[in-house]
């Protein structure tokens, strides 16, 4: 049997009607799906670009950017703020670049603003005991300089997660480095991060939250000894630091306009703890309880979690989930911080010793 080869048929001319009516069809939908979607991101953006007047008091502008021309009046963008977002990815990279650069870094919660803000440390290691955790810092500042009152920073090592013993929503995070004068740490720069709960009536209700960081002032740092901002002493340098560089954002609160007379609707809203020591193991032969000996983990260096607001949240809620963790347990500590920030670092205490 032969088997005639298939003849192929080549249709001339161009489409048929049905065909166009197809393609027409098809480009109707595709056309219309993005005008909608266009229509929904355009409708949204009112919500992701508001802003709130002057969230900050005076002495809070003014502390907050000491050295920035934009102390008088400050609008905070309302969040979720995404052009906020890409301000604060900018500073996440400014901070790993300068952990790298330190030789020993310490947090400190504070119970208000920040007035300390030097140039150099000093710091002898023949008369003053080792810096090897952040309670040791702060007691050098309160009692060996006595450069700060001890109510500033705050007398404290790690928190319980409950209300009542949560730590303060300010931390002051000091980043040291090498220094060409003896006896003196050079400060390499210091960030701050505040998140102020505000409730009066009289102001747009919710939280202003920012991290700030503070350098070297390009005109003071270069002024020679004696100077308006220059000179040292036993407890180091005058100089102060100046604003570099930050973010701010603010948050409303989770529930949609609160009753004035209900204080206690968004009371569970918040940013704590902003960050988490841990410890040497060695530190177990000194047995301080439970709350302080379970953050005790660490096999050489001690480090720290730490927490930044995110721009890209809608706002400070809780949780919903109930904390199931048992107290022994680091964890229960900042086990409510999972997935409220994408800003989480692990930061060594001495990175460069």
């Amino acid at each position: 049997m032969k088997i005639r080869p298939q003849a192929f048929v080549i249709r001339e001319g161009g489409y048929t009607a049905v065909e166009l009516l197809l393609v027409l069809s098809l480009s109707a939908v595709i056309m219309g799906t993005f005008v909608v979607s266009l229509g929904t991101l355009s409708n949204s953006r009112p919500s992701t670009s508001l802003s709130v007047t002057n969230p900050l008091d005076s002495t809070r502008r003014a502390n907050y950017y000491y050295g920035s021309s934009e102390t008088v009046n400050r609008d905070a963008v309302m969040a979720p703020h995404y052009g906020m977002m890409a301000q604060a990815e900018e500073l996440r990279e400014q901070f790993q670049t300068d952990i790298v650069s330190s030789t020993a870094i310490f947090c400190l919660y504070r119970t208000g603003l920040n007035n300390y803000r030097p140039h150099t440390i000093f710091y002898d290691p023949t008369i003053h005991n080792e810096l090897d955790t952040s309670q040791k810092f702060r007691n050098h500042l309160v009692v060996d300089l006595k450069v700060v009152q001890p109510t500033q920073y705050v007398d404290y090592r790690n928190p319980q997660n409950t209300a009542l013993t949560q730590p303060a929503e300010n931390a002051t995070i000091f980043l040291l480095t090498f220094s060409k004068v003896e006896k003196l740490f050079k400060v390499l720069c210091i960030y701050e991060i505040d998140v102020l709960r505000i409730t009066s009536t009289s102001q747009t209700q919710g939280f202003h939250a920012s991290v700030r960081r503070f350098a070297d002032n390009p005109v003071l740092a270069t002024m020679p000894s004696g100077t308006s901002g220059g000179g040292s002493s036993a407890a180091g340098s005058f100089t102060p630091l100046a604003f570099s560089s930050g973010y701010e954002v603010f948050y409303p609160p989770s529930v949609p306009r609160p009753d004035p007379a209900k204080t206690n609707e968004w009371t569970t809203d918040g940013f704590a703890p902003i960050f988490i020591s841990f410890e040497r193991a060695t530190r177990l032969a000194l047995v301080e309880g439970t709350a302080i000996d379970r953050f005790k983990i660490a096999a050489e260096r001690p480090f720290y979690f730490i927490w930044w607001p995110d721009p890209g949240a809608k706002n400070l809620a809780q949780p919903a989930s109930n904390n199931t963790i048992d107290v022994s347990d680091p964890r229960q500590a900042y086990n409510h911080m999972g997935g409220r920030t994408s800003f989480m670092f692990t930061v060594p205490m001495f990175p460069a010793l």
